[in-house]
């Protein structure tokens, strides 16, 4: 069990988190990660619609399912709470019947150490078999887990048979090159992290030039600075991969996690009107 809390909701019932009867076990879990402070899960809808149409690539479901997972962690919140967590929502298919489950987790946020000093990654060789759509793949997870913890890497990032770098294994990752110029793979490369999505559109809307093309491990010397985006990182420089360093004091990644952290904000003023109004 991974429940960082004392509870988790499965199915409309709030149970002790010990409680082994109510494990689901299924043929495919689809799951979302959720950063939540004060128990606002910080941007909601952008998570259930990737949620959504993850299961609408291999199921049909007839009601609105982002309903249920609010009214879930309503339920969790008003058992237990906390300053700041992630929560984990996952649901899981036996044919066509399902199983949702909200569960906290242990999260561990970046360090003011780690955002002035950034943090350092290695590179994994690995290939998600579906990139565009959040499924659970255990076996990539502990092999991953095992890498960071014995080379104590905060991150790994992922390498395809052609030598491109793609995505972390749990964020997304962008090359700053001397010119200014922010590269990142394309999007159907890597798993559209929500994080991503808004870095993109800030990006963009600061006048800065982004480069939609994975980089080679192999070229990786050529870039001024890399950071990475995602649930925990938000936006999070790098110290070095391997053993190629990178200058983390770039204020162009500064800018992109003043303004994201804005959005952050804004998105915690939305889910508390909403659910005002409700």
């Amino acid at each position: 069990m991974e429940s960082y809390g004392k509870f988790f909701y499965v199915d409309g019932t709030i149970v002790p988190a010990d409680d082994n009867e109510f494990v689901t076990t299924g043929d495919v879990t689809f799951y979302e990660v959720i950063r939540t402070r004060e128990a606002i899960p910080l941007f909601f809808d952008d998570h259930m619609k990737r949620l959504s149409e993850g299961i609408s690539t291999r199921y049909n479901i007839d009601h609105d399912i982002a309903e249920k997972v609010r009214e879930g962690l309503d339920a969790l919140a008003g058992r237990e709470s906390f300053p700041e967590v992630n929560v984990k929502v996952t649901v899981t298919f036996t044919g066509q019947e399902y199983s949702l489950r909200i569960f906290y987790i242990a999260s561990s946020y970046p360090d003011q150490d780690m955002i002035s000093k950034g943090v350092r990654l290695l590179l994994y060789h690995a290939v998600r078999f579906d990139p565009g759509v959040k499924i659970l793949n255990n076996r990539l997870r502990l092999s991953v887990n095992e890498e960071l913890s014995e080379k104590g890497a905060y991150e790994a990032l992922l390498v395809n048979r052609e030598g491109y770098i793609t995505e972390g294994s749990r964020s997304n990752v962008f090359f700053v090159a001397h010119d200014g110029t922010i590269h990142t793979a394309s999007d159907k490369m890597v798993l559209q992290g929500i994080t991503r999505r808004y870095v993109m559109q800030i990006i963009r809307n600061e006048g800065f030039v982004l480069v939609s093309e994975a980089v080679r491990a192999a070229d990786i010397s050529r870039f001024r600075s890399a950071f990475i985006t995602g649930t925990s990182p938000m936006v999070l420089p790098v110290q070095s991969i391997e053993e190629q360093m990178f200058v983390v004091n770039n204020p162009v990644t500064e800018r992109l996690r003043q303004v994201y952290a804005a959005m952050v904000s804004e998105s915690m003023r939305n889910y508390k009107l909403k659910k005002s109004k409700d």
